[in-house]
């Protein structure tokens, strides 16, 4: 009875989801539980979370007080028949309204003002961009750019990056920063999520001198790095010393292009796998200390993608790269979603629309193509089998330990049907 009740046990732990068995402590925690205000105790990266998620929030026409500079309270946005347009297009439409909420009944927020609300999307530039500013009791002012949303406009502006420098978006960002820092006073601070966090730094890298002298610091939160050649440039070097990047253990985006290796990385333990941690509701904060909770090193997946990636940059010249983005994104577009949630609801069907679609190109186009689908099948894929083989292993140490000894009383070659886990760190460092 006890050698089944350790069997059911074991067979458990292998389909559960770790990310699944309670809510982090997260930034909605913070939000929740810390009394203290602005004028007590300084805006902190985590605070820059908050205000760079709410840059998600889509602001309707009922609400375009937002775009001046006397702005609206935060409670305005509490308009429940907006809240499906609002959200809708969020990595997290719950977790964001719930954000909402919290921060309108938090003594650290409530007073804070939205202003200078700004929105474009252009298809044809493929350009999506929108920025808000957030102006704290203290007299500062936080900056807040959008990052990436669902929508696969947005996704081919992210890819664009990689051979554009500079991409309609951060032009349109460092034009913002400069417009809003002649109709503010006081310190700025400038952050965003994903490609919010790229805006970012490249609006304070390029705008005016007098403005930049008065940002205090910048916040890329898993944000996309830049071109080698930019990172060079004196106006990037001179970002630096303000500038702080967090990612999650299992990043993606943030791996994508370059950051010099001075700047400042603070990896945050995070639940989920692979892409989805991109998601800041599975970072994981100290409360007490107003900070993430801090790891060591990236996970197996996130140094795969980022090798296969680096690989791919230095084997494609700029000239070539924009051939072979626009070719996966003909073949995305195929599936005619507008969202790539659309594609993931009904994938028995894209799937085989888009693996048809790639046929249909020349054969270092449709290896690209067919090898990014594999690139990302495989960080989803090490990150669930370390996670599995780990969990297995510590299970059977507790409950079956006589398993893994051998009759001499040392450890049993059995143990070693978990080295899948060290294989899988070492494809990422071979690769």
């Amino acid at each position: 009875m006890a050698d089944e009740k350790s069997e059911k046990g074991l067979k458990g732990l292998i389909v559960k989801d770790k990310s699944k068995d309670s809510d982090p402590i997260n930034f909605l925690t913070y939000v929740r539980e810390r009394m203290d205000t602005f004028e007590e105790r300084p805006l902190c990266s985590v605070d820059s979370l908050v205000f760079s998620w709410l840059a998600y929030a889509h602001i309707g026409s009922s609400l375009d007080a937002a775009c001046f500079s006397e702005g609206i309270a935060l409670s305005d946005l509490l308009r429940a028949e907006e809240f499906d347009n609002m959200f809708g297009t969020s990595w997290d439409p719950v977790g964001s309204r719930e954000l909402l909420f919290a921060v309108c009944a938090s003594p650290r927020f409530r007073t804070v003002r939205l202003c200078e609300f700004r929105f474009k999307t252009d298809m044809g530039a493929e350009e999506q961009f929108a920025a808000m500013t957030f102006r704290l009791p203290t007299g500062a002012s936080y900056v807040a750019f959008r990052g990436t949303d669902s929508t696969i406009v947005g996704w081919k502006e992210d890819f664009n990056m990689t051979f554009l420098n500079p991409v309609p978006a951060q032009v349109e960002a460092a034009r913002y920063l400069n417009e809003v820092a002649q109709v503010t006073d006081g310190p700025l601070y400038v952050g965003g999520h994903s490609k919010g966090g790229n805006l970012a730094a490249y609006a304070v890298a390029m705008c005016k001198p007098e403005h930049r002298a008065r940002v205090q610091r910048v916040f890329s939160h898993d944000g996309p790095g830049f071109h080698r050649t930019f990172v060079e440039r004196e106006e990037y070097q001179r970002l630096l010393p303000l500038m702080e990047k967090t990612t999650p253990r299992s990043s993606l985006i943030g791996q994508v292009l370059s950051e010099d290796p001075a700047c400042e990385c603070v990896i945050v333990e995070s639940d989920g796998f692979s892409m989805l941690q991109h998601n800041p509701f599975l970072w994981h904060v100290d409360v007490d200390a107003c900070d993430f909770v801090r790891v060591d090193g990236y996970s197996a997946s996130s140094r795969y993608f980022n090798t296969t990636l680096d690989a791919w940059m230095d084997k494609y010249p700029l000239e070539d790269r924009q051939r072979f983005v626009d070719a996966l994104f003909y073949v995305i577009g195929v599936t005619g979603a507008h969202r790539f949630g659309d594609i993931a609801a009904d994938f028995k069907t894209s799937l085989p629309l888009m693996l048809d679609a790639a046929d249909t190109f020349d054969p270092d186009l449709r290896d690209f193509i067919k090898d990014v689908f594999k690139t990302f099948a495989k960080t989803a894929t090490v990150e669930r089998v370390t996670d599995a083989a780990s969990g297995l292993l510590d299970s059977i140490k507790s409950t079956r330990p006589l398993l893994l000894m051998s009759e001499e009383g040392e450890a049993d070659g059995f143990e070693s049907a978990f080295d899948v886990e060290e294989q899988a760190e070492d494809d990422a460092d071979i690769q």
